[in-house]
């Protein structure tokens, strides 16, 4: 059964990996349900993207962070992080599935690592469509059962250096 998904990533340097992502497990092959926003929403108010989002995330079981250069620096990545694991009203917990992109340095959302194995995992680019599956399905049970970690603060701003730990 195919997973409503919603897909996390750096807009500004990452969208060709998204657009491809989509092309080869959603438009061609029907892995997962793209929940994910489809349009430009840079230029919308700060409180209407987060209404956008919500709604999106929402409606999805599995969030899929696609991890690239900037990803653990993006504000916008973290807040879908931290909403995806968020339980409320109307909101289940979603599984977390980060996935490396290819030919990339990866830098790894803080809130996303803080937050593995408990609700999921963290894979390479998928060699095929089987192996994705199985990954959202892995990271779906995953947040049946798990504790999310979402005692840090929210990012506030956008940051392309990573700290030194």
């Amino acid at each position: 059964m195919a997973r409503k998904v919603f897909v996390s990533y750096s807009h500004r340097l990452d969208q060709p990996a998204a657009d491809d992502f989509r092309e080869i497990f959603v438009d061609k092959r029907d892995v997962f349900i793209d929940k994910s926003i489809r349009e430009d929403i840079g230029e919308l108010a700060a409180s209407t993207i987060k209404e956008r989002l919500k709604l999106l995330i929402k409606d999805s079981s599995v969030t899929v962070v696609l991890i690239g250069k900037e990803t653990g620096g993006r504000k916008w990545v973290d807040w879908e992080i931290y909403h995806s694991l968020r339980k409320s009203d109307g909101n289940g917990r979603n599984g977390l599935l980060g996935v490396k992109i290819p030919n990339k340095t990866h830098w790894i959302p803080k809130r996303l690592l803080d937050n593995i194995p408990n609700m999921g995992l963290i894979i390479d680019w998928p060699r095929d469509y089987r192996t994705l599956a199985n990954a959202i399905e892995k990271a779906f049970d995953a947040a049946k059962n798990g504790d999310p970690d979402l005692s840090k603060p929210l990012r506030k701003r956008n940051s392309s250096k990573q700290k030194s730990t």
